[in-house]
């Protein structure tokens, strides 16, 4: 596999940094910029290629908007013709919940990009903040000294296999972290089931609103992004998805929208692409950090896709956790800066995991499901309230 910089004009590859981030998605390239505007060395590295597409809601909650703005990059997902949602729609078999978006300062609505639109303009934020990207790399393994502390990482640079030294290793690589596994993270808690989605994008609808259709087993969603087209998604049970699905995802997909008529039409005119199936994973919350590492996203706090808030705890727990390493690099214990880090994101979790939990399991009681999305709610408020009190000062460049 070849790879290439971000920034060609850089010299590719040190032998030593202050942090190696592994994944430069939305979490590691955000927790990458961050670090590097602390004015550490950092190098982050993907084995996907700069700009790729990802299986993705695209949706981000106000608190993620919020951060976006905050680290001055929300202007350019403006720039790349997102359309900004102000309307959500809550159908439960019938009962019909409408709610406008709030306008809160420079947060004039949700945003939803393509994450090869989102992903990009955070990787270029990290590689202007001083960062160097590595796209097309992978690692191999992490790397410890005597004493059992994370002190570097393997890397696979195109069939060169080279050791990279670090300060501290940070696993943004997904729910099946490579990182969080070498490093052995702690599992905190699993859920007891996930549901199964799949996902397409369809064109046709409006820009300003997103959908979400439920009833007992089923939901049917339409979240507006970029080039006029919309994600139009389905979740069932991960046990239905077995039965149903695996087999057949293009005739479970339309079997599904075809029980909302206003969603099923613009299906029917097509055409649609990017057809995708997710399995299902039950959410699981993992120790967030140990001696020299520590864990951004999905890579340490998965949750169901049908919250759609992968994205924002991604772009929340980057800043905790560039936070907790430059404090760490400027003298504060690991067990200060760190262990407050993690009780952060716990308390977060605490009160948002349920919520989700309780959304994914598509009860056929429908006051059960409106129940989870009003707890989910309550949790993406004092998640705004973090934000607003902790993060209040700018990010900039």
């Amino acid at each position: 596999m070849t790879f290439f910089n971000a920034a060609p004009h850089r010299p590719i590859v040190a032998d030593h940094y202050d942090v190696i981030v592994v994944g430069a998605r939305a979490g590691g390239a955000s927790t990458a910029m961050l670090l590097a505007r602390h004015g550490l060395s950092v190098l982050a590295v993907d084995r996907g290629r700069y700009g790729s597409d990802i299986m993705s809601t695209h949706s981000i909650a106000g608190a993620g908007i919020l951060q976006l703005s905050r680290w001055g990059v929300l202007d350019a997902v403006r720039d790349a013709a997102t359309p900004v949602t102000t309307h959500v729609v809550f159908d439960y078999g019938g009962d019909r919940v409408e709610i406008d978006v709030p306008v809160r300062g420079d947060v004039d609505g949700l945003y939803n990009p393509r994450r090869t639109v989102l992903d990009p303009i955070l990787v270029d934020a990290a590689v202007a903040a001083g960062a160097e990207v590595l796209h097309g790399v992978s690692m191999v393994e992490v790397t410890f000294d005597d004493t059992g502390r994370a002190d570097g990482a393997v890397l696979d640079l195109g069939g060169e296999f080279r050791r990279v030294g670090a300060r501290f290793v940070v696993g943004a690589d997904g729910a099946r972290s490579r990182v969080a596994t070498q490093v052995g993270a702690e599992l905190l808690h699993r859920e007891t089931c996930g549901a199964a989605s799949i996902y397409a994008y369809v064109s046709g609808f409006s820009d300003d609103t997103i959908l979400n259709y439920y009833s007992p087993g089923r939901v049917v969603g339409v979240i507006p992004t970029n080039d006029g087209a919309a994600v139009v998604w389905t979740g069932m049970p991960a046990d239905a998805f077995a039965v149903r699905a695996r087999k057949d995802v293009a005739g479970a997909y339309h079997a599904a929208v075809s029980t909302v008529p206003e969603v099923a039409e613009h299906v029917a005119r097509g055409p649609i692409s990017g057809l995708r199936a997710f399995a299902g994973t039950p959410g699981f919350l993992r120790r967030a950090w140990g001696p020299g590492w520590a864990l951004v996203g999905d890579a340490g706090y998965f949750k169901d896709p049908v919250s759609a808030h992968g994205i924002t705890d991604a772009l929340i727990g980057a800043e905790l956790v560039a936070d907790a390493i430059a404090a760490c690099l400027a003298g504060d214990t690991e067990h200060e800066a760190l262990g407050s880090m993690q009780e952060t994101r716990d308390t977060l979790a605490a009160e948002m995991m349920p919520a989700v939990a309780g959304a994914a399991a598509l009860p056929s009681d429908m006051s059960d499901l409106k129940r989870a999305f009003r707890d989910m709610s309550r949790a993406m408020r004092h998640e705004w309230e973090l934000i607003d009190s902790r993060f209040r000062v700018p990010v900039l460049a």
